[in-house]
């Protein structure tokens, strides 16, 4: 799984269609906000797998939400961006504003829908890729297993990112 199948899976279903409805927001903005914020998302997820707690945590939440089927959930999202995200929140809300043309009331909204449905995808690859989060990871990439330490999972994130921002 690289990018471009990550924003298929969470553009080519009725999400799009049930936030466009929810928050009267065009389509195309809800797309191109999603496209935008996906290596904001990775981004902030490499940087809290760079401590052992934050890759348990991620790794936790991959597993939670491994399997959920997609939809809207705008307070579990709330609560994933927070910890994504932490104090960076609102200004990774107004660059995506600024970047896509949307308010910052339509990001945040956006943002929100889109949270668990990522981790969702994302957790279906941790648990078909094993409990370490460097081999969910390491799928992503199209690569063999990572390591098992935080420093790792890092590290592959980091590649992860590096390979989808060239896309």
């Amino acid at each position: 799984m690289d990018l471009t199948n990550i924003i298929k899976m969470l553009t080519g279903n009725n999400l799009i269609g049930e936030i466009s409805k929810k928050f009267n927001i065009d389509s195309s903005k809800i797309i191109a906000v999603i496209k935008a914020a996906i290596p904001k998302f990775l981004s902030a997820m490499q940087k809290n797998a760079s401590t052992a707690a934050g890759a348990s945590a991620l790794s936790q939440a991959l597993n939670n939400h491994a399997g959920q089927a997609l939809g809207l959930n705008i307070e579990d999202g709330m609560k994933i961006l927070g910890k994504v995200f932490g104090g960076n929140l609102s200004s990774v809300i107004s660059g995506l504003s600024s970047q896509t043309s949307t308010t910052n009331d339509q990001v945040s909204n956006i943002l929100a829908s889109i949270a668990p449905n990522l981790l969702s995808i994302l957790g279906k690859n941790h648990g078909s890729a094993g409990s370490n989060i460097g081999n969910v990871l390491g799928s992503l990439l199209g690569g063999g297993s990572g390591s098992s330490s935080a420093s790792g999972a890092g590290k592959i994130l980091g590649g992860l990112f590096g390979k989808l921002i060239k896309k």
